[in-house]
């Protein structure tokens, strides 16, 4: 429980489960309602993670290039990743590390010289120098700068194969909940002009257009449209908060979150870089 939410609302409604299911209290009804086990959990962000984030936001971002500053960004003392994982499937295992992190793109080519290359990496430099890669597969991840009393998404990737499952969805809640325990007083980001599906997930969690940063993209020059929720604390959207999150579970199941131990900056280490925040909504 956090002071900003006494009645550990957020939190409940998320992890108070038993068993394979989560139970949760109906307060319209008295009764409790029960949501199936989700196969995603969300955890922090490990260093150990940085090979399977990077891999994703290659495809994720194929166009732009914030690799070089992704492990630089896990480090920061006012920053916040969550990666959505799963349990790794026993034919992923089996291909071999290089594999599990290739792009969608990389997996699909069927020329004579990309399936050379699988080979090679499964059956030599797999065995030679064995990539080091998380218990867990990744399958997106956020991430945000906690400064002064807001907090600021920066990044959503997801893998390709993995749209459509609510999991773009999953995220966003778990950055806002953590952003509510850390007390902060909005929520904020930048998305592409274009990108249509992201800007309707936003404004269903209640963010609002505030203003339009021109020509921000740097692959394709495009518009970056500026969205801010409205006071994270205060008791209606803490109610319509809750509501979401229980329709997001009614549909794809319980979630198990983790917890944060934080510490918070008042200074951001450095402005807001460009090509920060955009996420490919399909659910």
């Amino acid at each position: 429980m956090s002071v900003s939410d006494p009645n550990n609302r957020f939190n409940g409604a998320l992890a108070n489960f038993k068993s394979d299911q989560l139970i949760t209290n109906d307060t319209s009804s008295g009764e409790l309602q029960k949501y199936e086990k989700n196969e995603f959990s969300v955890r922090v962000v490990a260093l150990d993670d940085l090979a399977m984030l990077e891999s994703i936001v290659r495809e994720a971002f194929p166009g732009i290039n914030p690799v070089t500053r992704l492990e630089r960004d896990l480090a920061r003392q006012n920053g916040l990743y969550l990666a959505a994982t799963r349990r790794w499937y026993g034919e992923e295992q089996e291909l071999g590390p290089r594999y599990a992190i290739a792009t969608k793109s990389e997996k699909e080519d069927v020329s004579f010289a990309a399936r050379v290359k699988r080979n090679v990496d499964r059956y030599v430099l797999d065995r030679i120098a064995r990539p080091n890669l998380p218990s867990d597969y990744i399958a997106g991840f956020i991430g945000m700068w906690l400064v002064l009393d807001e907090a600021h998404v920066v990044i959503i990737g997801l893998r390709e194969s993995d749209r459509r499952k609510g999991i773009g969805e999953l995220l966003l809640i778990s950055a806002i909940e953590h952003a509510v325990e850390n007390d902060c007083r909005m929520v904020t980001l930048e998305v592409r002009e274009s990108n249509k599906p992201a800007i309707e997930l936003y404004r269903k969690y209640g963010f609002q257009k505030v203003g339009l940063r021109r020509r921000y993209y740097s692959d394709t020059r495009e518009n970056a449209v500026i969205m801010t929720t409205p006071p994270i604390q205060n008791d209606d959207y803490r109610n319509q908060f809750t509501t979401l999150v229980e329709q997001h579970a009614d549909k794809w199941g319980r979630v198990s979150s983790p917890g944060l131990d934080h510490s918070d900056s008042s200074e951001p280490d450095e402005p807001v870089s460009e090509d920060s925040s955009e996420l490919e909504v399909e659910d």
